[in-house]
C-alpha cells in the first residue's frame, strides 16, 4: 500500500531531520533522492517514465530557447507536448478508445492492451508540459541542469496528487541558497498535516465507506438513500482530496516550500463558476492558461466562448479518466459553466434569500454530476438519476448521517475552521501548540493504523 500515515510520518520526519543537518546543495540532493525513493515504494520500472518525461521536456526547452527560428521552436515544443501526450494517452485512453471504435463500429484499432496507469502521471505530465510551453512562451528561462527540473517534477509532497505546481513557482524555491530553519513553516506545516490527516481518517474515510456501499449496489437503494449515498461521496472526495492537499501544502512547509493553496471552501459557491475556482484550484487554472485561453478563451464572441469553454472541460473530464460517463461529467461542467454565462448570472448575488437559493441549486448540481464521476459507468451513472428521480423504494436504509455531515461541512466552511486552527498554531506557545498537534497526528495514526485506504486522486 502507497499511502500509510505512520510510515509516511516517519519517512518525512527523516527527511526533515537530515534536510537541516545538510548544506544547501546537500538538501538538493537529499530531496532528489527522497523523491524518487517515495516513487520507488510503488514502482521502480515506473520510475522510468517519470525520468524519460523530465529529460525530454528538459532537453525540448533548451531547444527552445536555443532556437532562432520560430519553426525550430514550435518544434521542440510539439516534440515535447507529443512525447508526454502520447505517453498519457497510450497508459490512460488507448484501451478506451479501442473499446469505443469496437462497440461503434465492431472493429478494434488494437487489442486490448491492460496496461496498469502509473501512479501520478496525469499531475507530473501537466507540470512537464506547462514548464516547456512556459519558456516556449518566454515566460520562463530554460533550466540549464536537469536537477533542477528533475527535482521540480517528482518533488514528493505533491508528485502524485497534486497540487499542479507551475516551475516558475517552485523551482527557484529549491535552488538551495537558504540556509535557515523555517519555524514558522514548520509549525504551520505540521498543522496542516494534523488537519488534513482529520479529514482524511475521521471523515473521508466513514463517509466513502456509506458511498461504497451505495454505489456497488444502487439497484438495492431506493431515491433518497441514493442522495444521501451522493451526498456521502461528495463529502468523501472533497476531504479526501483537500486532506491530501493540506497535507502536501504541510509537508513542503516543513522544508520552507510555499506551494499554492488547492482549495478554497468549494462547497459554499453560488455557482458553477465560483465552484471551479474554489475546486481543485492547481487543476482549474491549468485549464484556463494552457487550454481555455490559447483556445480563445472570450475573446471571439459568445458562441466561440461557449464551444472554448466545453472543450475545456470534456478535456479536463478525461483527465479524470478514461470512460464515457467522465465525457458526460465533464460536458455537463462545460454546459452549466456556458448556461451561466448565456443567463449572466452574477457571481456574488447581493440579496441574501437569491443567494441562498442559488447556493442550494449549485451545490446539488454539483452533488449529481458527482454521480457521473463516483459510478462504475455511464449505465450505473443514469441508473443511479433514474431511480433518485423517480423516488424509488429500497430495501437498505442508509440513515441520516451523510445529510448530517454535509451540514457539518459546510458549517466548517462557513466558520473557517481550518484557518482559524492555522492562526491558533501560529498564535500560542510553541511548546503548547507543538503538543497538541503531536497529540492529534498519534491519534490519527492510533485509529488509521495500516488500512486506511489510498487517497482517491492516486488512480489520476
Amino acid at each position: 500500500m502507497l499511502f500509510n500515515s505512520t510510515l509516511f510520518l516517519a519517512f518525512l520526519v527523516c527527511v526533515v531531520a537530515l534536510f537541516y543537518q545538510l548544506k544547501p546543495q546537500g538538501r538538493r540532493g537529499l530531496l532528489l533522492v527522497a523523491s524518487y525513493a517515495f516513487y520507488w515504494v510503488w514502482s521502480v520500472p515506473f520510475s522510468l517514465l517519470l525520468v524519460g518525461s523530465t529529460m525530454i521536456d528538459f532537453w525540448a526547452a533548451r531547444f527552445i530557447s536555443a532556437a532562432k527560428r520560430p519553426g525550430m521552436r514550435r518544434l521542440g515544443l510539439v516534440a515535447s507536448l507529443v512525447f508526454n501526450l502520447g505517453v498519457l494517452g497510450l497508459f490512460k485512453y488507448a484501451d478506451f478508445f479501442s473499446s469505443s471504435t469496437y462497440s461503434l463500429f465492431g472493429v478494434r484499432p488494437w487489442p486490448e492492451l491492460n496496461l496498469i496507469l502509473p501512479l501520478g502521471i496525469s499531475f507530473y505530465t501537466f507540470q512537464t508540459m506547462s514548464y516547456t510551453i512556459d519558456v516556449y512562451r518566454g515566460n520562463l528561462a530554460a533550466r540549464k541542469s536537469i536537477v533542477d527540473l528533475a527535482l521540480y517534477v517528482s518533488f514528493f509532497p505533491q508528485l502524485v496528487a497534486g497540487p499542479i505546481v507551475r516551475a516558475g513557482c517552485l523551482i527557484p524555491q529549491l535552488d538551495g541558497k537558504d540556509r535557515g530553519i523555517h519555524w514558522l513553516g514548520i509549525r504551520v506545516g505540521i498543522g496542516l498535516i494534523a488537519v488534513g490527516m482529520l479529514k482524511k481518517v475521521f471523515v473521508g474515510d466513514p463517509m466513502g465507506i456509506i458511498a461504497n456501499q451505495v454505489f456497488s449496489a444502487p439497484e438495492r437503494f431506493g431515491g433518497w438513500e441514493l442522495l444521501l449515498g451522493t451526498y456521502a461521496f461528495a463529502i468523501q472526495i472533497y476531504c479526501d482530496f483537500s486532506g491530501y492537499s493540506d497535507i502536501a501544502i504541510g509537508s513542503a512547509a516543513l522544508l520552507g516550500i510555499s506551494l499554492p493553496k488547492n482549495f478554497d471552501h468549494p462547497y459554499l459557491s453560488c455557482s458553477i463558476t465560483a465552484f471551479w475556482r474554489r475546486w481543485h484550484i492547481s487543476l482549474s487554472t491549468w485549464l484556463r492558461d494552457y487550454l481555455y485561453v490559447p483556445l480563445g478563451g472570450n475573446r471571439a464572441g459568445r458562441l466561440r466562448t461557449y464551444i472554448n469553454l466545453m472543450i475545456t472541460m470534456l478535456l479536463g473530464g478525461l483527465w479524470h479518466g478514461a470512460g464515457w460517463n467522465w465525457v458526460v461529467w465533464g460536458g455537463l461542467q462545460g454546459a452549466m459553466l456556458s448556461g451561466e454565462r448565456i443567463v449572466r448570472l452574477s457571481e456574488h448575488p447581493r440579496n441574501r434569500f437569491i443567494g441562498a437559493l442559488r447556493w442550494a441549486l449549485t451545490m446539488h448540481l454539483v452533488c449529481l454530476s458527482w454521480v457521473f464521476f463516483r459510478a462504475e459507468d455511464l449505465a450505473q451513472s443514469l441508473l443511479i438519476l433514474k431511480r433518485m428521480l423517480n423516488g424509488a423504494t429500497g430495501e437498505i436504509s442508509v440513515g441520516l448521517l451523510p445529510a448530517l455531515c454535509l451540514g457539518a461541512l459546510l458549517v466548517a466552511q462557513r466558520l473557517r475552521v481550518r484557518a482559524l486552527w492555522l492562526k491558533w498554531c501560529e498564535g500560542h506557545p510553541r511548546g503548547v501548540g507543538w503538543a497538541v498537534i503531536a497529540l492529534i497526528i498519534v491519534l490519527v495514526m492510533t485509529f488509521a493504523g495500516t488500512s486506511s485506504p489510498e487517497f482517491i486522486y492516486f488512480q489520476f
